[in-house]
């Protein structure tokens, strides 16, 4: 295993890291059903018009989000952005800007249908350790709703184990670009070079830590879905969350020990 120096701060993606996500494609018709009573029949769209714009609204969104990962500094969308121009452009005008009205609590809901979260397991483990070892902990995540996340850290008691949250939605800004790991650095005090950054994805994660200058950027994905082709490559890699639980406590562990050393040497 890779020894890697302590952090002051560990930063983790949440979606992937600290959260695990089981997919529910069947409850998307549950949804849109909502969606299409919500903006009523004076709007002349059929239940299966409605669930069709959602999914080609929900595609396009993804094609989005992967060509924007490629630019230095990409943005993210706004709720209102996702349905009156993803899902509902050629909706009627009522249609349209009724879903406009109400765009984020329908992003909201929509999250809720599409999967079911728990905590990954060795996470609460691993923010325990931090915290016992007076290391800051905070989420850097693209993610469409942050309030949602917020949620969920209080509903399954991370919330005080993180010392700050940065999302996408509430910045404007997404990964990979840096200012979204130097957000969370400034607002915990440290230095990106003293913060681990942990993330489940090339093409956003490792490339917003290298550019942001995070002292370590680790990898959390299984050893057959990783691409030793990719660049750049992370600084470590882990499978999940209890090897990264393992990979803090040997830097932690290596750390005392050194220091345990030079004190008895100066002794």
């Amino acid at each position: 295993m890779t020894t890697l120096r302590p952090p002051r701060a560990l930063l983790l993606d949440h979606g992937g890291v600290l959260m695990r996500s089981v997919k529910h494609p069947e409850r998307t018709a549950a949804f849109a059903a909502r969606v299409h009573a919500l903006i009523g029949p004076s709007a002349g769209l059929g239940r299966d018009c409605v669930l069709s714009d959602i999914e080609a609204g929900k595609a396009a969104y993804r094609t989005w989000k992967n060509g924007h990962a490629r630019t230095p500094a990409p943005r993210e969308i706004g709720h209102r952005e996702l349905w009156e121009d993803f899902i509902a452009a050629d909706w009627p005008p009522a249609a349209r800007a009724l879903v406009g009205a109400e765009a984020t609590w329908l992003c909201r809901e929509l999250i809720l249908a599409e999967s079911d979260k728990t905590v990954a397991p060795g996470m609460l483990e691993t923010l325990r350790l931090a915290r016992e070892h007076g290391v800051r902990t905070g989420i850097v995540s693209n993610t469409l709703v942050g309030s949602l996340n917020r949620d969920l850290a209080r509903r399954f008691g991370t919330h005080p184990l993180l010392d700050v949250q940065v999302y996408s939605d509430e910045t404007g800004r997404r990964k990979p670009d840096p200012e979204m790991i130097h957000l969370a650095a400034r607002a915990l005090s440290v230095d990106p070079a003293d913060c681990w950054y942990v993330g489940d994805n090339y093409d956003r994660d490792v490339v917003c830590g290298m550019r942001a200058g995070a002292g370590a950027t680790i990898l959390m994905r299984p050893a057959e879905r990783r691409d030793p082709k990719a660049r750049p490559q992370p600084d470590a890699e882990v499978a999940d969350g209890g090897e990264l639980l393992d990979l803090l406590r040997a830097a932690l562990a290596h750390h005392d020990a050194g220091r345990t050393a030079g004190q008895e040497a100066a002794a």
